[in-house]
């Protein structure tokens, strides 16, 4: 979602139960809204180009997407994952490739969020949490999952959101091939729609949306 939809937007402050369930009624009116999954993993701020600004205005969104959630009778749970950092070695960028040159750079990957969100869609097939199960994801590397799902639970409905901007990526194909249904990108009006107010109550503060966002 981040990545895909709101990377240098100003729609970062974004309500997510109110999107999932906006989306999730454009294909069906009457479906009702059990459950939001929100994975993400802490950024860290010697990578981030505000540093501690941006780890803390992560934190603080967090909070009030929960406390906003609360507030309004949704059910929102966050699975945090986590970001690892190594230095690596790779080849420079360049046609044709210099097998002779590498450089050296650090190389952050965030851990354990493709794997949690699998987990959880085959989990929560098994308790029958839902009659649909809704993805907003184009990463490929879920596809298993969702082919075990379909094949195990065949009365389950798979949705995909495939949060991408711009007309030259497509959702992805390995995605669409296992869901009863495909969504390709996120409407700027639909982001803006969904946003969380600009000042949210948790249990202990009043927080922001942050200023840079």
């Amino acid at each position: 979602m981040y990545f895909g939809s709101l990377q240098g937007t100003p729609y970062r402050w974004l309500d997510v139960c109110a999107l999932a369930k906006r989306l999730c009624r454009e294909q069906n009116p009457a479906c009702e809204l059990v459950c939001v999954k929100y994975f993400t993993a802490d950024v860290k701020a010697k990578f981030s180009s505000r540093g501690e600004v941006s780890y803390r205005a992560q934190q603080d969104y967090l909070l009030s997407l929960q406390a906003h959630a609360k507030e309004n009778n949704a059910r929102l749970e966050v699975i945090r994952g986590k970001y690892a950092v190594q230095p690596k070695k790779y080849y420079a960028h360049q046609d044709p490739v210099d097998f002779n040159r590498k450089l050296a750079v650090w190389a952050p990957e965030e851990k354990q969020t493709d794997v949690s969100i699998a987990v959880h869609m085959i989990c929560d097939a098994m308790d029958q949490l839902s009659d649909q199960a809704v993805v907003f994801s184009n990463d490929s590397d879920l596809a298993p999952a969702l082919r075990a799902i379909k094949l195990r639970w065949r009365g389950l409905k798979v949705g995909v959101v495939a949060p991408v901007r711009g007309a030259e990526r497509n959702a992805s194909a390995d995605l669409c091939e296992h869901a009863d249904w495909t969504r390709r990108g996120i409407s700027d009006e639909e982001l803006a729609a969904t946003q969380l107010p600009a000042k949210v109550r948790t249990r202990k503060r009043v927080i922001a949306k942050p200023g840079h966002w």
